[in-house]
């Protein structure tokens, strides 16, 4: 008998352990990313922005400025093109940022929403703060047209390119979405941001040591959204698996 009584199936189905800071969304996928690597890359990336900032603060001339300075200037056949490649990395980018922190808030992720508000805001802020502080003029012949677009270092467009296409791709390589789409996505990222690289030279706002600069910090900025999301999926994680449920798997009634 006390067999039996041990043998009884309870009803219960096991806590399914769900990754979302809102009790009605669908787990996510469990795919953990090792953070080791990633904190190397924030490191070395803010690292490395801070010597360019450095030796352009330092007005050290670069070796490859010039040099890829007239390079660019066979392209100007093009130039149509490159300035609305330049430009896409302008105001259509502030409609993706925004459009990804309200797909976050849409799926009730309002930790993420939040975090990848303060890291655009802080990025954004920071860009603007060093160009003032560094105050060096753009490339001789450049036509200023817009307002308020001063100096050159570093190149904010790349910054928030690097920024914004990585947490994309980031969300996207954690989805369920088939595997040839969370390796694609990337890899058009990339080319992206390496033509609008090439454009910002090609039209003259910025030297390509402007466009490094930009570069090492969004690999920094967008290291350190991943390792910031990961620590609090890796939270939500845990918390789901100490909270008590029902039956069925759903969480007792008061």
């Amino acid at each position: 008998m006390a067999t039996q009584e041990a043998e009884r199936p309870t009803g219960r189905r096991p806590a399914s352990i769900s990754t979302s800071d809102h009790p009605k969304r669908e787990a996510a996928d469990d795919r953990q990313i090792d953070l080791r690597p990633w904190s190397a890359v924030a490191v070395l990336g803010l690292l490395g922005f801070a010597v360019v900032t450095a030796l352009v603060a330092g007005r050290v001339t670069f070796p490859f400025d010039q040099p890829l300075l007239d390079a660019t200037k066979g392209l100007g056949a093009y130039m149509v093109a490159w300035r609305d490649l330049s430009e896409s990395a302008n105001l259509p980018l502030v409609a993706v940022g925004v459009a990804i922190v309200g797909w976050l808030l849409w799926k009730h992720r309002r930790r993420e929403a939040l975090l990848v508000v303060v890291l655009l805001a802080v990025a954004t802020a920071g860009s603007e703060l060093v160009k003032q502080t560094i105050a060096r003029p753009r490339p001789p012949g450049f036509d200023n047209t817009e307002l308020g677009v001063v100096y050159s270092y570093p190149s904010g467009h790349i910054l928030e390119a690097v920024t914004i296409y990585g947490i994309i791709a980031m969300l996207v390589w954690r989805s369920s979405l088939p595997r040839p789409v969370r390796l694609i996505l990337p890899i058009l990222f990339i080319v992206n941001i390496a033509l609008v690289a090439v454009a910002r030279v090609a039209v003259g706002a910025h030297y390509p040591s402007d466009v490094l600069g930009g570069l090492l910090a969004g690999i920094g900025f967008l290291a350190l959204f991943v390792i910031a999301s990961e620590v609090l999926r890796r939270r939500d994680a845990a918390h789901a698996a100490q909270v008590p449920h029902g039956p069925e798997g759903s969480s007792p009634v008061a």
